[in-house]
């Protein structure tokens, strides 16, 4: 397959859902995805870039979880296809069942609980679990210990606990955000761990619906044109 142009479209400008801080960032993560080109083609000649915006648009909100999941994905993606391009028809992804990592995960590495290519462990905390099947590697990458704020875990712990009062959320958003901000300006590699995992075997959670995923199965054909 020939190297895939990647694309220059990165969308990082500022809006009411994305926040001037983030924007402004020193390092944006910026992902660079493969897919095939239809339903029953090949290979795509083009890269899309994706942005921690476009994540707010399929998630539903920039949060600190949102910026947890992209600083650990983008490290993470790095061993994992050092070449730069994140092919989502041959990645797998494990994470906790959080809104936010669960989200991130799918849609940066391709990955369907119907196609049999996410998966789910409660017991993963934050961190993350990605396999490339072409290949069989996988790498683990988690947030250090004592990364994540005492303060930003003791209220939403109260909240979801409904032991609150309304500024208490206003509170709460502006700790995640403060921490989300200062994640942002700090290289991955000083607050997250990566593990590569040689002897992992991907097994699929059982789920009654899962099949084959249809749109990949020509992704290696030869073009006529």
């Amino acid at each position: 397959m020939q190297t895939p142009e990647r694309d220059s479209q990165a969308d990082l400008t500022c809006t009411w859902y994305f926040f001037a801080w983030a924007e402004q960032a020193s390092s944006p993560p910026v992902f660079h995805v493969l897919d095939t080109e239809s339903s029953l083609g090949p290979y795509a000649t083009q890269t899309k870039a994706i942005t921690m915006k476009d994540l707010v648009k399929f998630h539903g909100h920039l949060c600190d979880g949102l910026v947890v999941a992209s600083a650990a994905l983008q490290l993470g993606f790095s061993s994992l296809y050092p070449e730069g391009i994140i092919d989502r028809t041959d990645t797998g992804v494990i994470t906790n069942n959080s809104p936010c990592f669960g989200d991130a995960a799918a849609y940066l590495s391709g990955g369907r609980i119907r196609f049999g290519t996410q998966k789910i462990n409660p017991e993963l905390k934050i961190a993350f679990i990605l396999h490339r099947f072409s290949t069989r590697e996988t790498v683990q990458v988690a947030l250090k210990a004592g990364v994540f704020p005492a303060e930003v875990a003791e209220i939403e712990g109260r909240i979801r606990a409904g032991n609150f009062m309304p500024e208490d959320i206003d509170e709460c958003q502006r700790l995640q955000w403060d921490f989300a901000r200062r994640l942002l300006e700090t290289p991955a590699q000083e607050v997250f761990t990566v593990e590569r995992m040689p002897d992992f075997e991907w097994t699929p959670d059982t789920y009654p619906c899962c099949g084959p995923r249809g749109d990949i199965v020509c992704k290696h054909v030869a073009r006529a044109r």
